[in-house]
């Protein structure tokens, strides 16, 4: 069964990195790992809208999917799909997503001059989580689905 509202938030406040999905202009998909921090029922992250493939494949309808799974079993995981929110680059966002990985200063400081960085929000229209430790690996293989109600983990 999907994580409780509670399990979601306690699995998302462990520092781990997410994994971020787009798609480009040519259809090739592309992945790569991305600070984030969980609040209020959505994921704020960070990066590059021009230097980086992160922004700049968001493209014009700015869909995206995050995956952010344990490394220790029991295996736990989340996916989340929604539309990206383009937050620009306001420096309290910025520094609350960094200093969750105990950044003291220094990114933040580096990343207040670089004229594309910002941040960005994500709200899911689909979640998906498991924690194979209750066995949903074989409920996944029966078919049940892991699919959690938007608005029920806010």
């Amino acid at each position: 069964m999907p994580l409780t509202p509670v399990e979601l938030d306690v699995f998302l406040a462990e520092i781990r990195l997410c994994h971020f999905a787009t798609v480009d202009e040519k259809g090739r998909p592309r992945v790569r790992p991305l600070w984030y921090l969980w609040r209020e029922g959505s994921f704020l992250l960070t990066t590059r809208m021009e230097i980086r493939h992160t922004g700049r494949d968001l493209g014009p309808q700015k869909i995206a999917t995050l995956s952010v799974a344990s490394d220790d079993k029991p295996y736990r995981a989340v996916i989340a799909t929604g539309e990206v929110e383009i937050l620009g680059r306001e420096e309290a966002l910025l520094k609350a997503v960094s200093s969750r990985y105990g950044d003291e200063g220094r990114w933040l400081a580096h990343a207040m001059t670089e004229p594309d960085r910002v941040a960005m929000r994500l709200v899911p229209k689909t979640l998906l989580s498991w924690h194979y430790g209750r066995g949903d690996s074989a409920k996944q293989n029966e078919g049940v689905s892991m699919r959690m109600p938007v608005g029920d983990h806010r």
